[in-house]
């Protein structure tokens, strides 16, 4: 089991927003160390804040509970908070199953302003599986 400061977080600053990179598995083993970081960093003053969950290929329940405290976080101190994830996969899937794409703003893919990837706003409907192309 990984110690509590083993994990590495990138964060860094953009213009203003705080990013922080998850790292490409989220589970029971590194979430309580990502939920401690994210939360320090919300209630150290940062003025608004991206979770870039592109880079993440799993991501259990103990990941979907650091999103939502985070929001509930991010909320209780008004600093607006949203999420980057990746066109397709599990975590696209763990968002749309549990609602986070209607909790927290998501983009598919990093922001423009953000990195050098491009992204597409996540709507509602797409985000609920809705306006998808019918699979043949």
């Amino acid at each position: 089991m990984r110690h509590l400061s083993t994990v590495d977080l990138k964060v860094e600053q953009v213009s203003g927003v705080t990013i922080v990179h998850f790292p490409q598995e989220v589970d029971a083993v590194n979430a309580a160390a990502i939920r401690e970081r994210v939360l320090r960093l919300l209630n150290n003053g940062v003025t608004e804040m991206l979770l870039d969950l592109t880079g993440t290929r799993f991501l259990d329940s103990a990941g979907v509970h650091i999103i939502v405290r985070a929001h509930g976080r991010s909320t209780a101190l008004r600093v607006p908070l949203s999420a980057a994830i990746p066109e397709e996969g599990t975590v696209r899937r763990v968002f749309e199953l549990t609602g986070l794409s209607r909790l927290v703003p998501t983009t598919i893919g990093l922001p423009r302003s953000a990195g050098p990837a491009a992204s597409r706003s996540c709507s509602t409907a797409r985000a609920r599986g809705r306006g998808r192309k019918p699979r043949r």
